[in-house]
């Protein structure tokens, strides 16, 4: 009964996505390559924080955004990146469910939008550049796009597994729902206090929050 629910839910999930994909208007954004910028000489720390947002007439991102703190406490936001149809025919085609050339890259909206909802952890230092390292190399393998099989929560999902972070089963779903639904994951439950484990040493999980 349970394995049928589970079935139903995502094919449910999938109709749902398509359907709001083919109804959506022309959201398309010029696409461009990742915002990687280098690591200032005073940083203390380094993070990771998981982003998603919802999108009038479409069905949302997810993107994933990399960073430091100064020796002041000031951060500063180094990478900025996520997984989408490369052109605006990519775009269109991709809302029917038709697999299409991807890109790893940023939209202006990444960069000046706020999310909706976000998830942050730290980092040591060499797991930061572990992570700015693959996200190089997904540039070159992550080439084709799919809206159920391989979109933009696939390509967070890579990024959260890398560094031991638990995820979702399904990622065809909203990405504001799937960001949050990988936050309750990781989230210690309210009222407990917070471990260390041998996967996550070293790392300060910060819960699940909305935009400010």
């Amino acid at each position: 009964m349970a394995h049928f629910l589970s079935k139903a839910w995502l094919l449910g999930s999938l109709g749902l996505l398509l359907v709001t994909a083919a109804n959506a208007g022309d959201t398309y954004e010029p696409t461009h390559p990742p915002r990687i910028v280098a690591v200032m000489a005073d940083t203390r720390s380094f993070y990771l924080e998981l982003r998603a947002r919802n999108e009038v007439g479409g069905y949302g991102h997810a993107y994933v955004t990399l960073g430091t703190i100064d020796a002041s406490g000031h951060g500063h936001q180094t990478v900025v990146v996520g997984f989408m149809p490369r052109s605006a025919d990519d775009d269109y085609w991709s809302k029917f469910g038709l697999p299409v050339t991807g890109w790893v890259g940023v939209t202006q909206s990444d960069l000046l939008r706020r999310p909706d909802v976000r998830f942050r952890i730290a980092l040591d230092k060499p797991t930061y550049f572990r992570v700015v390292g693959e996200i190089r190399g997904l540039r070159k393998t992550w080439t084709h796009y799919e809206l159920v099989m391989h979109n933009c929560n696939s390509f967070v999902s890579e990024i959260a597994n890398s560094v031991g972070l638990r995820t979702p089963l399904i990622t065809a779903q909203y990405p504001v729902s799937y960001i949050a639904e990988l936050g309750a994951l990781n989230s210690p439950p309210i009222g407990s206090t917070p471990r260390r484990t041998a996967r996550h040493a070293g790392r300060l999980t910060h819960l699940l929050e909305p935009s400010l």
